[in-house]
């Protein structure tokens, strides 16, 4: 009986380990779905060199309607 009761107590401290590795689990899934949910920052848009298309938008104004008389 001796040997029974060993395989027992071996098999209780497999499953308190177990239950423990299983909290540890849960945990660590948690803290991922709450991260998941959690939306991106927005990255910061990259800045675009102003010297060629400001001068370009600048030059392309609309060209005066020439006057015609009756």
């Amino acid at each position: 009986m001796a040997k029974v009761e060993q395989l027992a107590s071996a098999l209780q401290k497999l499953y308190a380990k177990r239950s423990a590795l299983d909290k540890q689990i849960l945990d660590a899934e948690k803290k991922l779905v709450a991260e998941a949910k959690v939306p991106a920052k927005p990255a910061a848009p990259a800045k675009k060199p102003a010297g060629k298309k400001a001068a370009a938008k600048k030059s392309a104004a609309k060209p005066a309607k020439p006057v015609v008389k009756k």
